[in-house]
């Protein structure tokens, strides 16, 4: 065999081996894709459950939810506004009644007392554990129950946002959101941010865009839990006790009248 052949076999055996190699290397990342792509769908199937449609009957609002407890309700403070009646929307499709709500005066948070006990699986995680970059998906209804439990994938955009200076308001607690490109519209407002843990890492209060959306993390409720399922207790003991008049008087003021206790 003279040299030219010698020399052109041999860069061939190079081209093979090489073209072998980046083969064998796209078959090994192969398995890593998929990998990441099951966790999401593993994750999406072990929470989904726990998020709900809620509709307020003044007409005014309707959104998103999630269980913390059996039956009890996180959501975004405006979705509960002026409301003394919701029906809440399982994802099965069960419509269960509420009629009582409470809100945070420090976050853009509101709580819904359920009258009935369904399953709850929700864990709460502090955004602070969390990486600039990391996967995270929304479960909620963009434009109403039509679209109950679509989801919206992407991930924490930004850890820390102090709306305060753009005009938003102090008691709405902005000061400690943060911010994904998880797509979120009217009928989101409310709904739980997920980590692929399985986590809710926070509450989407704001920002309607397929790329900024603000979040008040879920974190900072988890030691008030007991203290909001004693303010719906306390709502029991409400009691008018003014006397009732049959008569006009110009000096009896019903309101100043009223008392609870």
């Amino acid at each position: 065999m003279n040299l030219k052949l010698k020399v052109f076999v041999l860069v061939i055996l190079i081209m093979m081996t090489l073209a072998i190699g980046m083969n064998t290397r796209k078959i090994n990342e192969l398995p890593k894709i998929v990998g990441k792509q099951t966790l999401l769908e593993n994750s999406i199937e072990k929470t989904i459950n726990n998020v709900v449609h809620i509709r307020n009957n003044t007409g005014q609002w309707q959104g998103s939810g999630v269980l913390i407890a059996s039956d009890l309700i996180l959501t975004a403070r405006h979705v509960v506004e002026d409301g003394e009646d919701f029906e809440i929307k399982t994802n099965d499709g069960k419509i269960y009644k509420a009629g009582r709500a409470i809100s945070s005066k420090k976050y853009d948070l509101g709580f819904i007392k359920l009258k009935t006990k369904l399953p709850c699986t929700t864990i709460i995680g502090d955004i602070n554990d969390c990486r600039l970059g990391q996967t995270v998906y929304a479960i909620g209804s963009p434009y109403g129950d039509i679209n109950q439990n679509s989801i919206t994938a992407g991930i924490v955009s930004s850890l820390k946002r102090k709306l305060e200076d753009f005009g938003c308001s102090e008691n709405y607690g902005w000061s400690c959101t943060f911010q994904t490109d998880a797509a979120g519209h009217p009928g989101n407002s409310g709904c739980p941010i997920y980590t692929l843990d399985n986590k809710v890492r926070g509450i989407l209060v704001g920002g309607f865009s397929n790329a900024v959306v603000y979040c008040i993390p879920a974190i900072l409720i988890t030691n008030d839990c007991q203290v909001i399922q004693l303010m719906f207790l306390m709502d029991e003991y409400q009691k008018e006790i003014a006397p009732k008049y049959e008569y006009d008087d110009p000096y009896y003021n019903e309101k100043e009248d009223t008392e609870y206790y």
